[in-house]
């Protein structure tokens, strides 16, 4: 219980652990130095002794200790960390991840083959497939909503995925910063040891607020979450088209909607012009870097560039787990072998 609130709060579980050994050992090196001096005092006059045996200076003293110390610490440390090593990495080996997925109305757009939301939905539901560990699955639009919380069952995952539709959700907007809030709060129900990352599809279009956007991003990389983000669309942008069965529910007569071609309407604003819309690639890029993350085009390309960022990070989350308690020992060694055997004793 412990050692997982030091991990909430980014302090290293083996730091108690490294501080109570470098304050064993100085205490006992105390005693030690007591001990000894009431046998000279027993032994001979502190002047003779002085004479006949030259004792060590103040500066081989201080450097004793250090070495005693950092050599004790290190070694209570990478015990710890040794012991626990097997538990880390098998939750480490667990990687959380969220899918938020743009369920807003600029996903009917077609200027990706066959629509922004088909290729969403493909590239979405492949990665429902090839990501290992746990999986979760949000949409947003105006609001965010969680469809999945983290599972390992990768037909539900698959199924959300591949469901995702401006229909389904029938709010208008495109609030980018609560879809990641709903992402965020899937993953605080997971493992804090575990790599963390929402892998976030859109066009980057957000109506929220850029003071709000900020702050979630912030708390994801206070939570060690990484931020991934797809982008859907073209710069040069295309009309959004309204499907049949949505005409009524959007009501774009009153809004001032003709039908378009092949029997279409196309969506409009409130002054009844037709709605353009673009793929906004300097937000998703901001959005990504902010926390350690990465861009890419939703293309079969950028889905292969992301899928070994994904496991890069993974690799790097490992290695912190591993790799700190073989210096631990070996540090512990050559401190102790030093201040054991290099430094000449009275």
């Amino acid at each position: 219980m412990m050692a997982d609130l030091l991990s909430r709060v980014g302090v290293s579980p083996a730091i108690p652990f490294a501080l109570a050994g470098a304050t064993t050992a100085l205490a006992l090196r105390a005693i030690a130095a007591r001990v000894a001096a009431r046998d000279r005092e027993a032994l001979a006059d502190s002047a003779l002794l002085n004479r006949l045996v030259r004792p060590p200076s103040a500066a081989q003293a201080i450097v004793r200790a250090v070495l005693l110390t950092v050599g004790a610490g290190a070694l209570a440390a990478g015990i710890f960390s040794a012991g626990g090593d097997i538990e880390e990495r098998t939750e480490t080996a667990d990687r959380e991840t969220v899918l938020v997925l743009d369920a807003s109305n600029s996903m009917w757009a077609r200027d990706m083959e066959p629509s922004r939301l088909a290729r969403q939905r493909q590239l979405a539901a492949e990665l429902a497939v090839r990501l290992p560990g746990h999986l979760g699955v949000v949409y947003f639009a105006g609001h965010g909503y969680v469809l999945s919380p983290l599972t390992g069952d990768r037909e539900a995952s698959l199924m959300f995925a591949t469901a995702v539709d401006p229909a389904v959700v029938g709010q208008g907007g495109t609030s980018l910063t609560l879809g990641l809030e709903q992402g965020l709060a899937v993953l605080a129900g997971g493992k804090p040891a575990a790599p963390r990352a929402l892998i976030v599809f859109s066009d980057g279009e957000a109506t929220a607020e850029a003071e709000m956007l900020s702050e979630v991003l912030e708390q994801a990389d206070r939570q060690r979450v990484r931020v991934y983000t797809v982008g859907l669309g073209t710069a040069a942008g295309a009309r959004i088209p309204v499907p049949r069965s949505e005409r009524e529910r959007i009501q774009s007569a009153a809004s001032g909607g003709g039908p378009g071609v092949e029997g279409e309407a196309w969506l409009r604003d409130r002054e009844g012009r037709e709605v353009t819309t673009r793929l906004n690639e300097t937000l998703l890029r901001e959005v990504s870097r902010a926390t350690g993350g990465v861009y890419v085009p939703a293309t079969r390309e950028g889905l292969e560039v992301l899928l070994r960022r994904l496991d890069a990070q993974d690799a790097r989350h490992l290695g912190r787990a591993g790799i700190p308690v073989n210096i631990l020992l070996l540090l512990a060694f050559g401190c102790l072998f030093a201040e054991g055997f290099l430094f000449r004793r009275a």
